[in-house]
């Protein structure tokens, strides 16, 4: 699951959903596609240039990883994009429901309606999973 952070120029904090991320320009950067229906604070808060912070948690264990990066482009998404999405849709469907979430519970987020492709540059990645190492900065490989 992926939920995403921007902030307005006064600082005061938006949230939304990714409906799917894949790796861009060799890993590079990082594209999460969102709806902008659903999210517009999310969106509306975001220009080339602006931070942008990405969690993304493994629902069955509760690993967890943040992304802080630099927003790079915002853009309508391409079919591309959207099939990115929808393979995603099914893909967290099929593991929250084996985990007993409901299907009213998680329909409402699993749209594609007005879909935008954020692609941002990450600058630090943190451990966020509970434990001993909750916090850390994960350090790139040599």
């Amino acid at each position: 699951m992926t939920v995403l952070a921007s902030r307005n120029e006064s600082h005061h904090p938006a949230i939304g959903r990714g409906v799917g991320t894949r790796g861009a320009e060799g890993g590079r950067l990082l594209d999460t596609m969102v709806s902008r229906a659903q999210w517009p604070r999310l969106i509306g808060n975001l220009s080339p240039g602006d931070p942008l912070a990405a969690t993304f948690v493994a629902p069955d264990d509760y690993r967890t990883y943040q992304v802080k990066g630099v927003v790079e482009m915002i853009a309508p998404a391409t079919d591309e994009d959207r099939a990115v999405a929808l393979a995603y849709h099914r893909q967290i469907h099929r593991l929250l429901t084996s985990l007993g979430v409901t299907e009213g519970q998680i329909r409402f987020w699993l749209t594609d309606s007005d879909l935008y492709r954020l692609r941002y540059r990450p600058t630090d990645v943190f451990v966020q999973t509970p434990g001993p190492r909750a916090g850390s900065r994960l350090e790139p490989r040599p």
